[in-house]
């Protein structure tokens, strides 16, 4: 028994949070990629940045944790994308070369905080595929998730990550993880109710303006690598014997601002600049500013939340599962995909759907937006590799 016929021709029993979430959206949208083959011919370079980071976490893992080799790694991984023009990339990620310095600073950070992470004996890439109604007449029907990690705790119980790669902080507030969801879909697949996000949030390599979080990426002599600090001031400097510019940042803590701006802030007329030298070579030497070369920090950031998932909900997540899955049946039964979008808000999907050139009787805009695949198409479905895809 099968939930429908893909692209490639293969039947498909399964099901997935990706898969779902999308024929939740829109039944067309679901019809159009999965079953039609329709994909869209852009390529995200976050996408590609986010596998290399995978790839060179797990790599490190499995190699033994050897310093530096996170970062060796993902320059490798990456270095193959230096010539792929039609890659597409955001405002935050600029570039190649942005993302290259991001991602080497996000391996630099992973590799200095792992041993405060809850990240013991991991386990990548594994792949949950569990009946919904076992010993049943759709006991072929199943839910399927693609696990990035799954870590042992200190009492030997488990947690099932997620990494990401994002454009921004995820909600800390206690309890919100339990609510997500990728991860409570994951929770009821594997039986493993603790869960987290392991993300890796994006951030410019410039533009250290007064007041901007930093993390150290490197020993000073008053603080430790990891610690967050913020810029007080960056000064550009030429370096001695060549025409390079080195940005020279002077770190302290929030608090440290503080007070130095109050005692800036009185000091005025003739010597006034050089008052306010003497202020910061004073704060340097009893160690409440550093200076480090730009190189040494990161505004990058690296957050591990997680949240345990009510074992009383467990249930409510596999009907629904149960209730989307069978919907998902019925459609393919009767081969009825409607549309379900929108243009407004909170449902304004249609607007930036690459299939809406389809739904538009626009064959222009189809053909710049889309490429269809066929029967020849490689037998694993291309859309669950999507699953947890950040942006």
């Amino acid at each position: 028994m099968s939930l429908y016929v893909s692209a490639s021709g293969r039947e498909v029993n399964h099901a997935s949070s990706s898969s779902l979430d999308t024929f939740r959206l829109c039944r067309r949208k679901f019809k159009l990629g999965r079953i039609d083959g329709w994909r869209q011919k852009e390529k995200k370079a976050s996408r590609e940045f986010g596998k290399c980071i995978e790839s060179a976490v797990q790599y490190y893992h499995a190699n033994g944790l050897k310093p530096g080799d996170a970062v060796s790694e993902f320059q490798r991984l990456w270095a193959k994308f230096i010539d792929q023009k039609d890659l597409t990339y955001t405002a935050q990620e600029e570039s190649w070369g942005s993302l290259n310095i991001q991602g080497q600073e996000m391996m630099k950070l992973y590799e200095i905080t792992l041993p405060t992470l809850p990240i013991k004996n991991p386990k990548f890439q594994l792949q949950y595929l569990k009946p919904l109604w076992p010993g049943t007449n759709l006991a072929d029907l199943q839910f399927m998730a693609y696990v990035d990690l799954l870590s042992t705790l200190e009492d030997g119980s488990r947690i099932v990550v997620d990494i990401k790669t994002a454009k921004m902080m995820l909600d800390v507030t206690p309890g919100m993880m339990s609510l997500d969801g990728q991860l409570r879909k994951y929770a009821w697949v594997s039986g493993i109710r603790d869960v987290a996000f392991l993300n890796f949030v994006k951030a410019k390599p410039e533009d250290f303006k007064k007041g901007t979080s930093v993390t150290l990426l490197e020993d000073t002599k008053d603080w430790k690598a990891g610690e967050a600090r913020v810029v007080v001031s960056a000064v550009e400097k030429t370096v001695e014997g060549s025409e390079e510019k080195q940005l020279l940042l002077y770190l302290g803590t929030p608090e440290t601002v503080r007070i130095m701006d109050g005692e800036l802030g009185k000091i005025s007329g003739k010597g006034a600049q050089a008052a306010k030298e003497k202020v910061f070579t004073e704060y340097v030497s009893n160690g409440r500013l550093c200076v480090v070369d730009r190189s040494a920090v990161t505004k990058c950031r690296l957050q591990f939340v997680r949240g345990t998932i009510p074992e009383e909900e467990l249930a409510e997540i596999g009907q629904q599962l149960g209730a989307d899955i069978l919907a998902l049946k019925a459609a393919s039964e009767a081969g009825a995909y409607p549309k379900d979008g929108g243009v407004r808000f909170p449902n304004a999907i249609c607007g930036w759907c690459e299939f809406r050139g389809i739904c538009l009787k626009d064959d222009k805009l189809r053909d710049e937006l889309l490429v269809q695949i066929g029967p020849k198409a490689p037998e694993k479905d291309w859309l669950d590799e999507l699953e947890g895809d950040e942006e």
